[in-house]
């Protein structure tokens, strides 16, 4: 039933709408309804308005989201724009957690569409530089998306985000705000076509990598490799500066192998060795350069999978194709998608990254063990660029670890070691490790575990003594159940302990 039916014509034609009739409408979810009744009627675009402030949060969300559809259809002229945009900024700084996003929601689209007025969109970066000093979760996530937008179509008011957020960066120390403004700088350079805009965000991203805080120096290094994607704009300054400045973090263990492969960028883009000069890699750059969003699944057919990975770094038409590749019915289309989308996870946007985090977590439940393992790496990925994600990643392993099927397990696994990878954290590291114990005492996840552990046992070398002995006590504890079906393995297992033990006493093996 469509309760806005209840509406009365007058005599001049008028149409008085029934708020509460409307109101209901938006609980069942009748959007499409209620949409067209606020495109035609300007006195139901108002009781829409007015239904922004209900008590109801799922009424205020809903009445977001058919704001939100009315922009994509450009059902939105500048007058109701005018009307609409205090409510929805507003709602941005809104108690519940879904209102407020879908209040950003609808901010990125309005800058997205553009055809906003000074006013407006000065109005906007204020409410988006709120939301993300709030530093919080996935909110700050999403402000910083539309800043960048904000910051990449007007060069004036960039350089007054570049200064605010560079100066947030050093002043806060939660790592939600940090991050937030490292996308916005990030996503506001990658798009800008003012390339004073691009090389200050460079230059001040290559300043960040003496910074104490190691989060902030990964993130700049991250920052620095997606910019690079636009070499050609930076000037020889910022890459000779940015050079100096990594090389210094090429010993780093955790950032150690993603320093060298920018360092080696920089060198080929500023010709300090044109001798080893990748050629391979300038082809691709070129190639792509020849084809649009048309061409992909020609691409595709081809085995060039690396060519749509190039033109998805430019194309942000070419990513969002490929990110609904993803859930592609032919399973060779998913498996070139989760092969392109490793290779960018640097690229994605907040909204692209939350948007594929369900068909992801999917994948770790694959036949394939190179699908698994590549889709925990880009989940991981994820996870070290957006902080916000992690109650999805919560509720994910929660799922996961009750499974009793063997391949979820194994997916819990695989992901919970790809995070550590990227983490480098003693207490993450320890929370896994907890997890392993209680999986060996279930007698349906025993086995998992067990082989889980022989494939890795390189990264047993990261483990301190107390749980070295204490993942042996517990593998002893195991060992002559099942009848014995896993007692080869325990013992391998618990050979590369004692190996581990006995050489770092000697002062061999050093902890990590």
């Amino acid at each position: 039933m469509v309760y806005w039916l209840t509406l009365m014509a007058l005599g001049g034609g008028e149409l008085v709408v029934n708020k509460a009739g409307m109101r209901k409408d938006l609980l069942a979810w009748h959007l499409q309804e209620v949409r067209e009744l606020a495109s035609e009627y300007d006195s139901a675009f108002q009781v829409l308005l007015e239904l922004l402030s209900d008590d109801n949060p799922h009424v205020r969300a809903n009445a977001l989201q058919v704001l939100l559809d009315m922009v994509g259809e450009e059902g939105l002229s500048q007058s109701r724009l005018s009307a609409a945009l205090d409510g929805i900024i507003s709602l941005t700084r809104d108690d519940n957690e879904r209102v407020a996003l879908k209040a950003l929601e609808v901010l990125n689209a309005l800058l997205e569409r553009g055809q906003l007025t000074e006013e407006e969109y000065g109005r906007i970066t204020d409410a988006l530089m709120d939301v993300i000093k709030s530093g919080i979760p996935i909110l700050s996530e999403y402000a910083s998306e539309g800043l960048g937008k904000v910051g990449a179509k007007f060069a004036k008011l960039a350089y007054r985000l570049i200064g605010w957020l560079f100066s947030l960066i050093g002043s806060s120390k939660k790592r939600e705000v940090q991050g937030a403004a490292i996308t916005a700088l990030t996503e506001m350079a990658s798009k800008t076509e003012d390339t004073k805009v691009l090389n200050e965000v460079f230059d001040k991203m290559a300043d960040l990598l003496s910074h104490p805080d190691p989060y902030v120096v990964e993130r700049a290094v991250m920052s620095m490799d997606r910019l690079l994607s636009r070499s050609d704009k930076l000037s020889m300054r910022n890459k000779l500066k940015a050079i100096n400045g990594i090389k210094r973090l090429r010993g780093d263990v955790k950032l150690g192998i993603r320093a060298a492969q920018v360092l080696e960028k920089l060198e080929k883009s500023a010709g300090v060795d044109k001798a080893i000069k990748d050629t391979e890699d300038l082809t691709k750059s070129m190639t792509a350069s020849q084809y649009s969003a048309k061409d992909i699944d020609r691409l595709l057919d081809a085995g060039k999978p690396e060519i749509v990975a190039e033109l998805a770094k430019m194309d942000p038409e070419v990513m969002g194709r490929v990110l609904g590749m993803l859930e592609d019915e032919d399973y060779t289309r998913r498996m070139d998608a989760l092969w392109i989308v490793s290779r960018l996870a640097q690229y994605l946007t907040p909204s692209d990254a939350y948007s594929i985090l369900p068909v992801l977590g999917e994948f770790l439940k694959s036949k394939n063990p190179w699908a698994r393992e590549t889709a925990a790496e880009v989940l991981a990925d994820i996870y070290t660029l957006y902080p916000g994600t992690q109650k999805f990643f919560a509720s994910l392993l929660n799922v996961l670890l009750k499974s009793t099927h063997p391949r979820d397990i194994e997916g819990a696994l695989e992901l919970l070691s790809r995070i550590t990878d990227k983490v480098q954290d003693e207490a993450f590291l320890r929370s896994t490790m907890g997890v392993m114990f209680q999986l060996l005492e279930r007698d349906d996840a025993r086995g998992v575990v067990l082989r889980f552990l022989a494939r890795e046992a390189q990264r047993l070398v990261d483990l301190d003594e107390e749980l070295l002995f204490e993942l042996k006590d517990r593998l002893k504890t195991v060992y002559g159940m099942d009848g014995g079906k896993y007692d080869e393995i325990i013992a391998s297992l618990i050979d590369v302990i004692d190996d581990i033990l006995r050489l770092r006493q000697s002062g061999v093996v050093v902890h990590t």
